[in-house]
């Protein structure tokens, strides 16, 4: 008798996370309002041996890059596609909250085709940084986008993030503390799957 597969948890991700090459890891950083803890998060991934390209050399330069950062897109059927995936009850949460896709201020209608978000990123390599956004409840669809885009758009290998995403996706997601205290040793450790190192680092 062949007993059925374990389903995955987010340990688990972690888990087989930690079994890829570093420099091979596709990381996607949801920036924090202010850009030095950012920066040392990048730092710490930098100096850790992971793909970040163009790392500017200070947190100002950082932040300013964010603010001019361009947007990517991510198709309209493609984000319906993921919305779909969702639970009901946040779908229908976002709908009474927001309306249509089509009515959020980063949707662009197409003249050929369905439509697209626009996803601000600052792409260093094999890291996304995805500045700051306004966090609501339910989110907005540009938020749901964003998360979209980092999932099957950029198909990150995980996540990192100083608040909650607000909805569960296939890759693991490490969320800061909110004290603020964010150990880079730790933050480096639990990418590698070293599930002692989540004591400051909530796993999603």
């Amino acid at each position: 008798m062949t007993l059925p597969p374990m389903p995955e948890t987010a340990e688990s991700r972690l888990a087989t996370l930690g079994q890829k090459p570093r420099q091979a890891r596709r990381l996607a950083v949801l920036a924090k309002a202010d850009p030095p803890a950012t920066f040392a998060v990048l730092r710490a991934l930098a100096a850790a041996g992971y793909g970040v390209d163009g790392l500017p050399d200070n947190a100002a330069t950082l932040g300013d890059r964010l603010d001019a950062a361009e947007g990517e897109a991510i198709m309209l059927n493609d984000y319906a596609a993921f919305h779909a995936t969702l639970p009901a009850a946040l779908r229908d949460a976002v709908a009474a909250r927001w309306g249509a896709a089509e009515r959020d201020p980063h949707y662009r209608p197409g003249q050929v085709d369905c439509g697209r978000f626009l996803v601000s990123v600052l792409r260093l390599g094999n890291i996304a940084v995805i500045p700051a956004s306004e966090a609501t409840v339910p989110p907005r669809h540009d938020a749901l986008a964003r998360v979209a885009w980092i999932a099957d758009g950029f198909r990150a290998d995980a996540a990192i993030a100083w608040r909650p995403l607000g909805v569960d996706l296939s890759l693991p997601v490490l969320v800061a503390p909110a004290d603020g205290a964010a150990d880079m040793n730790t933050l480096i450790a639990a990418l590698d799957g070293d599930g002692t190192a989540l004591h400051r680092w909530r796993l999603t």
